[in-house]
């Protein structure tokens, strides 16, 4: 199972193979040829990347030693709003986004703006995944505002601000994605699928989402109701799922193409049963 509730109160135990294992099992079968990361901190998921790679963060880190192992990575001492403001990925990766990992400030509007600006500079193929979108307890999920507040939990030194409310927008707002919510320790990871650049459904709406969400709390709207939404599955099959990205716009186009050649072999064959 990927995910079970405790017995005694709304705590959801997660315990599939760490995020960390997941995104390296993207870098080394999926083999990415550009990778974007917003939220580097010491470096630990950036030492999975090969290929050419852009790293921003508003805080430079102890990344000495990733930096001297990987020629190809530019690190932007930036927030992501601004990074966005001056730069895009396309001219700093010399093409679209493959692999991108967005583990920056953990307060949902900024997640929603990240992924908005990170997707249009994607293709159909590429994978955006998401982290601490599934807490565990509603303590994990304080913010800045309310840091000192203590509420009882079993797990005091993790923290996953409000970007569980990501997983509930975009089941939501975009039905056209593959999302897919991993059993990731500690604090789950969400892969999507299926990116479209010219998307503008959630830019559109952002003022509107974010005020609709800004004051709920995920002990009124409930762990165990979140991760029903989430549909929470399991990391370790979705793995076997992953495949080499150049391959991806031809498996894309072809998931494109074979829905109207079976709708052509639908109606021919009812012609000739007219006939």
């Amino acid at each position: 199972m990927a995910a079970r509730l405790a017995e005694h109160d709304t705590e959801i135990f997660i315990d599939g193979p760490s995020y960390h294992a997941v995104l390296s099992q993207i870098h080394r079968v999926g083999r990415p040829r550009s990778y974007f990361e917003i939220g580097a901190f010491t470096g630990d998921t950036l030492a999975l990347s090969s290929c050419k790679t852009v790293a921003v963060d508003p805080v430079k880190r102890v990344l000495t030693q990733v930096e001297r192992g990987h020629p190809d990575l530019t690190f932007h001492e930036l927030t992501s709003d601004d990074y966005f403001a001056r730069r895009t990925p396309t001219a700093d990766l010399g093409r679209r986004i493959d692999l991108a990992f967005l583990d920056g400030m953990h307060e949902f509007d900024f997640l929603l703006r990240d992924f908005i600006n990170t997707e249009r500079f994607c293709h159909p193929g590429s994978i955006v995944a998401l982290h601490d979108c599934l807490p565990r307890d509603a303590y994990m999920t304080r913010l800045w505002k309310d840091w000192e507040v203590q509420k009882p939990t079993n797990y005091p030194n993790h923290w996953t601000g409000d970007v569980w409310k990501m997983v509930v927008v975009l089941r939501r707002h975009r039905p056209d994605l593959d999302i897919r919510c991993l059993d990731a320790p500690p604090t789950g990871l969400t892969v999507c699928r299926g990116l479209d650049p010219a998307n503008t459904v959630l830019a559109d709406n952002y003022d509107r989402i974010v005020a609709e969400w800004r004051d709920v709390i995920l002990d009124d709207y409930g762990v165990d109701k979140l991760f029903a939404v989430a549909a929470v599955e399991s990391g370790e099959a979705w793995m076997r799922t992953v495949t080499p990205f150049h391959r991806a716009p031809l498996r894309a186009l072809g998931a494109r193409i074979q829905p109207r050649r079976r709708l052509l072999r639908l109606l021919r064959w009812a012609g000739l049963r007219a006939a």
